[in-house]
């Protein structure tokens, strides 16, 4: 197979040789067309989402969300939700780790 070898015109115009110029400029947006821009973006990936992808993302980013703060604060958040799910979400916690240093 032979490799066909392309050689630039030496006697290019300007205009060709400015055609040839690759503009590597990213446009400067405000922070309001940033938001925009964002917003636009995040509707068309959460409308092209299954509900399947569109729930396990809502449970990874707030386990996420949940786990920045101390421990007090969860349990403030969790007690405000359910005054008696705290006590109940710890308790089946340590049952669960139990079970697993049993087997």
């Amino acid at each position: 197979m032979t490799k066909k070898l392309f050689i630039a015109n030496p006697d290019a115009t300007n205009s060709e040789l400015d055609a040839k110029v690759i503009v590597d400029q990213q446009p400067e947006l405000t922070e309001s067309q940033r938001d925009d821009l964002t917003q636009q973006f995040v509707e068309i990936v959460v409308d092209n989402m299954s509900e399947e992808s569109l729930i396990l993302y809502a449970k990874e980013q707030l386990c996420a969300y949940y786990n920045e703060d101390s421990i007090e604060c969860l349990q403030e958040e969790i007690e405000e939700y359910d005054p008696e799910l705290y006590d109940e979400l710890v308790e089946n916690v340590q049952i669960t780790d139990l079970m697993k240093e049993v087997s």
